[in-house]
């Protein structure tokens, strides 16, 4: 049985102007900065509970492994991460809880606004130029049609200026995961996410519309109309090196009714796109290659119509997989994982048309 994953995740609010650009990192280049974090991270997840509750203890603790702003940052990242959980009860209750810093801090909960002003809070106290922003979220690739204008906004998150660029920070996303039970109860599961950590305005505008646009740090801007419009592209498209984040963007600017591989978030952190079709239709009588380089996978597929059509190709070790896919009728066409454990999850989708 293909595991069809969805990520979805319900979040609040709250607002702040001015930007510079900054460029995609590449995909082996952000898997050898998770790995320079490696002492940060650890000291961080050793952190002595009784002082958790302390702000200047805490940022105390942080501070004796971090020198710049973006080790600053992560320290707090993954603090935020690994130590406050949704606050899924009160979302439910429609009653959010007490999101100040201070309350979150106490009680370890909290919505998205609470995640935000507490990460600016300790971002402060560390030296950081951090800001709260609220606006508008697209969390779900299944999604369809999105509606906002005339609608609050309905999540937070932060902005930090680093090595005089700004870059976008949601710490309530990398917490974890959330979903609807059979009543229709929202719940959260806790499963950090590396993605969205230090990543360019360029990659956050197709998932994260602050309220305030000097917030949104592009060029050129697009209304909430818009980005109704737009097309939800997974965070993972970029990191992979599957899309070009700004080129991405332009490209929707022009021609808003694009539509992108769908593809999910199977956590895979060094999971790279060699060479992939780029737009979610690919033509009949027309050769595509794909080509990843990923551990952690036993095998990769492709099915049609969700029947199993061809196995990829495995190389050096495990790590490299290609396929040449052609086909001359229509067909919906999925990139399946096997992982290590034996399990079948679908990792992209497309149509060839």
């Amino acid at each position: 049985m293909i595991n069809h994953f969805k990520n979805y995740c319900v979040v609040l609010l709250l607002l702040f102007p001015l930007g510079v650009i900054f460029s995609q990192s590449t995909a082996s280049e952000r898997l050898a900065q998770i790995n320079a974090f490696e002492e940060i991270d650890e000291h961080v997840r050793d952190c002595p509970k009784e002082i958790k509750s302390d702000p200047d203890q805490l940022v105390e603790y942080l501070d004796e492994v971090v020198e710049t702003d973006l080790e600053k940052a992560r320290a707090l990242y993954v603090w935020l991460a690994d130590n406050i959980s949704y606050n899924a009860k009160a979302l439910n209750k429609n009653k959010y809880g007490d999101n100040s810093a201070e309350g979150v801090l106490k009680s370890k909960k909290a919505v998205c606004a609470g995640y935000a002003n507490l990460f600016e809070l300790l971002g402060k106290k560390m030296g950081l130029d951090i800001l709260t922003v609220g606006g508008y979220s697209k969390n779900s690739p299944v999604e369809q049609n999105w509606y906002f204008v005339d609608e609050e906004p309905g999540h937070a998150w932060n902005v930090i200026k680093i090595n005089g660029a700004w870059k976008v920070f949601d710490a309530t996303w990398g917490a974890g995961d959330g979903d609807v039970d059979k009543r229709g109860k929202f719940f959260f599961i806790k499963k950090y996410k590396e993605q969205w950590f230090n990543f360019s305005p360029y990659e956050a505008i197709f998932t994260h519309f602050p309220e305030d646009t000097s917030f949104m740090f592009i060029n050129p801007k697009i209304t909430l109309e818009e980005y109704e419009k737009f097309p939800y592209v997974s965070s993972i498209a970029f990191t992979s090196g599957l899309l070009n984040a700004k080129e991405s963007y332009l490209q929707s600017v022009h021609k808003p009714a694009i539509k992108y591989p769908v593809i999910y978030d199977m956590n895979l952190i060094d999971f790279e796109v060699l060479q992939a079709p780029k737009t979610w239709r690919m033509k009949r009588r027309k050769r595509h290659i794909f080509k990843f380089n990923v551990s952690n996978v036993l095998d990769i597929y492709l099915y049609e119509n969700d029947d199993l059509k061809d196995t990829f190709k495995n190389e050096n070790e495990g790590h490299n997989f290609t396929l040449e896919y052609m086909n001359k009728e229509k067909a919906k066409v999925d990139i399946v994982i096997k992982t290590l454990e034996g399990e079948l999850y679908t990792l992209m989708e497309y149509e060839n048309y």
